[in-house]
């Protein structure tokens, strides 16, 4: 379909935007990429209730700090491991509150959301070994919650890189994934930046190729191999978790999220994919622009770390 009209009002506006004040020549920094993910708060709805919220570091060589959303404190549920996105460089605890507490209270499950350590400061392996550290030590954190003990993922853009590279890695035998079930949304997976769609959407639609570059750039130090780095590249393995995969129409790293979902079929992985119609890179942000399809996102993964079923198109 044609981009959601509310989106085509967004990016003509925000042309306009950069244009007038030159930010189109301004030279990116992290912390401008910070404030400016953290600027898309504005379009969050009012934020949703959780019975109990509390804030614990996840000892490791190098400590994670985590948030925990216990939406039903008085009977067990599942995990889920909530990973932010950010290009590897940007978010964190605060700018995703919004999108983990709406992860917790619709699925009715405890969410764990991370704060990995961030590039340029802390480059790659250093925020995928923080994730690894999270996750294979999430009982450290819960030892007063109660669960059932089963571990799901859910995680957008770089947050889907590191969870897929951490599916990858257990694929070769290098880590032990105890992720049952995972949703990807709008991932990055491919650090070459080969698919079809980056030229496709690269530039008008939000999330520009160029600034791709310069997270990566930015993310990996010189001399690292971005194809073996990458989840796209496997390699895969039929053990891999239940993978829900939802992408974005107009994103350009949608080319290989399909890619992803067939390559891990073809290993007799189970995979499925959506694509969401007429949306943008980083949607799930603009909840006030896009409610409808922003519900029908939580309510559809949600769905799927219940009971392990995928609907068959968006």
């Amino acid at each position: 379909m044609t981009l959601h009209p509310k989106f085509r009002e967004y990016l003509d506006a925000l042309a306009v935007q950069l244009e007038q004040s030159g930010a189109n020549a301004t030279e990116p920094t992290p912390e401008l990429a910070r404030a400016a993910l953290a600027s898309l708060n504005q379009f969050a709805l009012p934020k949703v209730a959780v019975a109990r919220v509390f804030d614990a570091i996840v000892p490791a060589e190098s400590p994670v700090p985590v948030r925990v959303y216990v939406p039903n404190p008085d009977e067990p549920s599942d995990v889920i491991l909530f990973v932010h996105g950010g290009g590897h460089m940007a978010g964190d605890l605060d700018v995703y509150d919004f999108s983990a507490r709406r992860t917790a209270a619709t699925a009715n499950m405890v969410t764990v959301s991370i704060d990995y350590r961030r590039a340029p400061e802390a480059p790659y392996p250093l925020g995928l070994t923080d994730t690894y550290n999270a996750l294979t030590n999430l009982h450290e954190v819960l030892q007063d919650v109660r669960t059932t003990g089963t571990v799901h993922a859910v995680a957008d853009s770089g947050g889907a890189a590191k969870i897929a590279s951490i599916a990858m890695r257990a694929a070769a035998g290098e880590w032990v994934n105890p992720i049952s079930r995972q949703v990807l949304l709008y991932p990055s997976l491919d650090y070459t930046l080969g698919g079809q769609s980056v030229s496709e959407f690269g530039e008008g639609y939000f999330l520009t190729a160029e600034r791709v570059a310069w997270y990566f750039d930015n993310y990996f130090p010189a001399g690292t191999d971005r194809d073996v780095a990458s989840p796209l590249s496997g390699p895969f393995s039929a053990e891999m978790p239940d993978t829900l995969v939802i992408a974005a129409e107009y994103d350009p790293l949608i080319s290989e999220a399909k890619t992803y979902v067939q390559n891990m079929n073809a290993a007799g992985a189970e995979a499925h994919f959506l694509q969401a119609q007429g949306m943008i890179h980083a949607y799930a942000f603009f909840e006030s622009l896009v409610p409808e399809a922003v519900t029908r996102t939580y309510q559809t993964f949600c769905g799927f770390l219940r009971d392990g079923i995928a609907p068959d198109s968006w």
